[in-house]
């Protein structure tokens, strides 16, 4: 499933916001520090899992 530009920046805005380091948010989404670097990039073509992990991390304070 594809991560785009659009999704990665909405990642790096949240995670700005809550002001969490790559290190600490790869952890909360049970994600290594290289696979959020790729999806914070975007155009990354994800597994399923991880696809679903990015989006409802974002959706869970709306």
């Amino acid at each position: 499933m594809l991560i785009t530009k659009d999704i990665a920046e909405k990642v790096r805005a949240k995670r700005g916001k809550l002001d969490l380091t790559k290190s600490k948010t790869a952890e909360t989404l049970k994600l290594s520090r290289t696979m959020l670097s790729k999806i914070e990039r975007g155009d990354y073509d994800a597994p399923k899992r991880i696809y679903q992990a990015v989006m409802s991390w974002l959706v869970e304070d709306l």
